[in-house]
């Protein structure tokens, strides 16, 4: 359900900026707009983690979900390591691998951020690095 969400999330904000087109989040260093709060943000740091928003670096008042932080790093190596070796349930290693492949971030990932008063808050990654 949560790709489902952030996808819409994803086409809202580019229905707005292209007033009513599709835009190509890829050309130009991503879309830097707002649709009542919400922004397509440039992960350019995950230790400590920084976001580039509007040609801004954000590294302070920023809130994740831990969970899409496990095992992160800057060059996404880390994110495998635990994974090199296969565990049991069989069904558990597999569900969490595939999880930090799809939903951890990276730097140069592209993600969704609300922002609310001075909180910035990561609803989940848009586009990969």
């Amino acid at each position: 359900m949560t790709d489902h969400n952030i996808v819409r999330m994803v086409h809202a904000i580019e229905e707005r900026i292209s007033g009513g087109g599709a835009a190509d989040i890829n050309s130009g260093g991503g879309v830097q707009a707002s649709v009542d709060g919400t922004f397509l943000a440039d992960v350019i740091s995950v230790k400590p983690l920084s976001i580039q928003l509007q040609g801004q670096t954000v590294s302070a008042g920023i809130y994740i979900n831990l969970a899409l932080t496990v095992a992160a790093s800057d060059g996404g190596d880390e994110i495998l390591k635990p994974f090199e070796t296969p565990f049991e349930p069989a069904a558990a290693y597999e569900f969490l691998k595939e999880f930090h492949e799809k939903y951890v971030i990276k730097k140069g990932d592209t993600v969704v951020v609300v922002m609310t008063g001075s909180g910035f808050y990561i609803a989940g990654r848009a586009v990969a690095g």
